[in-house]
């Protein structure tokens, strides 16, 4: 008898939960809003997130400001409307401050960073870390990661040597040079660290950092239910971040803050600041609020994994288009020495706001491939959109798609095209606010913005100005994405033939360049 109980409570569960799940696949349906198909998991579905979020999209506009979308066990709107989009990132922001992602300090430390962070505390990091990010403490870094740039032209220029027999130059694997680049300016500039990962056989910092991108700590089924269910994983005491990254960033930061307090060692860097904000007793013997080591373990962990993945991966796809298209690659190692040839062959931080085309064919990278292909927002509380019947409930996740707004001929005639003359003054200011969302828009952007454009722009300028880069044989297009991780990335990286620009001259770099700049 008690085995019959016993069996007819657990099919009585296993109803409710069938009952639940079909009524929550319903929601749209009953609300009366087009929607794309239900599916049991977003993870059954072979397509990469960019191609469903494309197809959505397009399927959709026109027919209300969103539609009904199906991720994991959730209620989600996504956007098809831009003037929605605007009022979600800008006009309406404290409606929709909550990135909506899964974050839960105490058990997972790292998971406890500003990008993942809840409301109250995400306004508390920010308002404390946005001085690290201003014009002027890039500057200040600016050197540190020249002299990075320096190095990884010397590097590439140590792979191809004299070249292959017949004196042509060699395929060689751009994302990850570019990986190591990234990771060598980031460790630099936040730790003060020398990670050698451009010199290094087996660097352990790109090693250890792409785990969390191409090794996650749980399968896709899994992951979906704690993005589905925050506050039963956190009961359950869940975690998201693999162990060997756990200790990694947490032994980092503990021996970089033991050595700065032994030796009063100050860089006026990243973790310095960090250190400036950490809980403390005062003079009197008070205690007085601030961040803990696990907390700032996480700031540095979401700057390296922004950092290193964002600006790396979108160099290399730079390299790729243009490999793609000689005729910019011209004209863009043109720009660069003109404006090197007029500072004197001397690269400044003023150097880079004079290169306009560089930053046209950045700006238009970023629009082909996003490195974010989706910006989400969980609504924190009812919002009325104008229209009655399209009301958004609390807790109903937004999705804003990126890459489909990126590829809309409205905005962008010829989307598949590249072309950096999207990017001039003029077109600019015809485009519509929100067109282009690669660091996001509104009081919750990328706080690193100007860093990333920095390396980003500071990398193609050495490897512009000293090789040229054409497709061979290896280069695969169109690039295929990585279905793995919910990023832009190549699935199998990117291979260029490099050849050795001839008559390049070398760029010389000053140590006291801000002297004239300030």
């Amino acid at each position: 008898m008690d085995v019959l109980i016993f069996l007819g409570l657990l099919i009585g569960i296993a109803l409710l939960i069938v009952f639940w799940f079909l009524r929550q696949q319903s929601y749209w349906r009953r609300r009366g809003i087009p929607h794309s198909k239900p599916i049991i998991l977003a993870v059954l579905t072979k397509k990469h997130i960019v191609q469903i979020l494309r197809e959505t999209y397009q399927q959709f506009k026109g027919t209300g400001p969103f539609c009904g979308f199906f991720l994991f066990a959730t209620n989600t709107a996504l956007v098809v409307d831009l003037e929605l989009v605007k009022k979600i990132l800008i006009k309406d922001f404290n409606y929709f401050s909550d990135r909506g992602l899964y974050t839960n300090a105490h058990d997972d430390p790292l998971s406890g960073n500003m990008f993942f962070a809840k409301v109250n505390r995400w306004k508390r990091l920010r308002t404390k870390l946005t001085p690290t990010f201003t014009s002027g403490k890039m500057k200040n870094m600016f050197h540190m990661v020249s002299a990075v740039g320096e190095r990884l032209a010397a590097t590439l220029q140590t792979h191809i040597g004299n070249g292959d027999a017949d004196g042509a130059g060699r395929v060689l694997h751009m994302c990850d040079l570019s990986g190591r680049f990234t990771t060598d300016t980031i460790g630099t500039c936040a730790f003060g660290l020398e990670c050698n990962s451009l010199s290094a056989e087996t660097p352990e910092f790109v090693l250890i950092t792409n785990s969390f991108i191409q090794q996650r700590r749980h399968n896709k089924i899994v992951e979906g239910l704690i993005f589905s269910f925050p506050r039963i994983a956190r009961f359950l005491r869940m975690r998201i971040i693999p162990q060997p990254l756990h200790n990694f960033y947490i032994k980092l930061v503990e021996d970089t803050l033991e050595y700065r307090t032994k030796t009063k060692c100050r860089r006026n860097d990243f973790l310095d600041l960090l250190i400036d904000m950490m809980e403390h007793e005062d003079a009197a013997g008070n205690h007085v609020e601030g961040l803990s080591v696990n907390e700032i373990a996480a700031q540095t962990f979401i700057m390296f994994l922004a950092g290193f993945e964002t600006s790396a991966t979108t160099m290399s796809f730079a390299l790729y288009l243009l490999a793609q298209h000689p005729e910019i690659q011209t004209r863009l190692r043109q720009d660069i020495n003109k404006v090197l040839a007029s500072n004197n062959e001397q690269l400044t931080y003023q150097c880079i706001k004079q290169m306009n085309y560089l930053k046209q064919v950045i700006c238009e990278t970023l629009r082909m491939y996003p490195i974010v292909p989706n910006l989400m927002r969980r609504a924190q509380s009812h919002y009325d959109t104008g229209d009655p019947k399209y009301y958004i409930e609390k807790d109903t996740i937004v999705i804003i798609p990126t890459i489909a707004i990126h590829y809309d001929p409205q905005y962008y005639p010829d989307p598949e095209r590249f072309d950096p003359a999207r990017f001039t003054s003029e077109e600019m200011q015809r485009r519509p606010a929100c067109t282009w969302l690669p660091f996001g828009e509104g009081p919750r952007n990328c706080i690193g913005m100007r860093f990333g454009k920095m390396q980003t722009s500071i990398g193609l300028i050495y490897l512009i100005r000293n090789f040229q880069f054409s497709v061979a044989p290896e280069t695969v297009i169109p690039c295929p994405l990585t279905k793995v991780s919910c990023l832009v990335s190549p699935e199998n990286g990117i291979k260029l033939r490099v050849d050795r620009v001839d008559g390049a001259l070398p760029i010389r770099r000053t140590w006291d360049y801000m002297k004239s700049d300030t």
